[in-house]
């Protein structure tokens, strides 16, 4: 099965974006902790987010560039996967608030939101084209 020209260029915009995403996520692993001034923390702090912008961008152009199934699919991984990261969160935050036991930094938590965003998305879009294969 060859790629279509919306998602080899999505694949080309996905792939360099994620890989410096990796490299500085590893980078502020490192520095992090053995960086003393605050302008350069906050740095550190800001700069794995320049490569989620520009994998944000892909998404963004792949969903409108795409045929109307395809981003009809997108579309509903999309609300089941905001709608499930949140319930998610929202639940761990009663359950946490209940004193079940865990101490989790608010920022621990914090930094999950997007990577189980992305992830849920990644399954909710296996699950929904799968319906839609099935109708077919």
């Amino acid at each position: 099965m060859s790629l279509r020209a919306v998602h080899k260029r999505y694949l080309r915009e996905f792939i360099p974006a994620m890989s410096a995403y990796v490299m500085l996520i590893l980078l502020y692993g490192v520095l992090m902790p053995r960086t003393e001034s605050l302008p350069l923390r906050v740095l550190l702090a800001v700069l794995p987010l320049l490569p989620i912008m520009l994998v944000i961008r892909a998404i963004v152009r792949v969903i409108r560039d795409q045929d109307e199934l395809e981003r009809r699919i997108d579309l509903e991984a999309i609300a089941i996967a905001a709608m499930a990261t949140g319930f998610g969160y929202f639940s761990f935050g009663f359950l946490l608030n209940a004193g079940i036991g865990l101490k989790v930094a608010p920022a621990a938590v914090a930094i999950w939101v997007m990577p189980c965003l992305f992830g849920t998305f990644g399954l909710a879009k296996l699950l929904v084209a799968r319906r839609y294969r099935s109708h077919e």
